[in-house]
């Protein structure tokens, strides 16, 4: 089973929770799609569906902007939540951040990530952002495509989604 909930969206702030159910005795794979808010207001978003920032067993990073990626360093710190993000996403990131640098792991265009019982699908998409990657999810047989920031529909970025049972736009 494959669900999802938006945290927030919008210019102060964007946090999607994805989790991937496998077998009644598992726990769900928990991933976090871009971190765009402070950690005490992501703290209470997850509190709100039942898990806390320590649950989360990775995040996503589609791009640099503020309003996508302005709590994770801090979510990184305090809970060592394992980031994933383009190579230029993460450059600019630390460019921006100005204080050394953070590990991350490195998502690249039609390269699938497994984090536990989920499987990621990063596909590039026109943004103005360096290197910026949207996502479909998988789980099973379900499919989720999660596109938040596009720029502009290409038939690139409609057969990266197709197929998907649920989008989150």
């Amino acid at each position: 089973m494959l669900r999802f909930t938006s945290l927030a969206s919008g210019s102060s702030g964007n946090a999607t929770l994805v989790e991937a159910h496998g077998g009644e005795d598992e726990r769900p794979t928990r991933l976090l799609v871009d971190c765009g808010l402070p950690l005490r207001r992501l703290t209470a978003a997850l509190a709100a569906r039942g898990c806390t920032p320590g649950d989360l067993d990775a995040v996503f990073v589609t791009h640099e902007h503020s309003d996508h990626l302005g709590g994770v360093l801090a979510l990184q710190r305090r809970h060592g939540t394992p980031v994933w993000s383009s190579a230029g996403t993460w450059s600019a990131a630390m460019a921006r951040a100005g204080d050394g640098t953070l590990p991350a792991n490195t998502a690249c265009h039609g390269v699938a990530i497994t984090i536990g019982t989920l499987e990621l699908l990063p596909f590039a998409v026109p943004h103005d952002a360096a290197e910026p990657l949207q996502l479909v999810c998988r789980s099973g047989q379900a499919r989720l495509g999660i596109v938040t920031d596009l720029g502009e529909p290409t038939d690139a970025v409609a057969s990266a989604l197709q197929g998907c049972d649920a989008m989150l736009l």
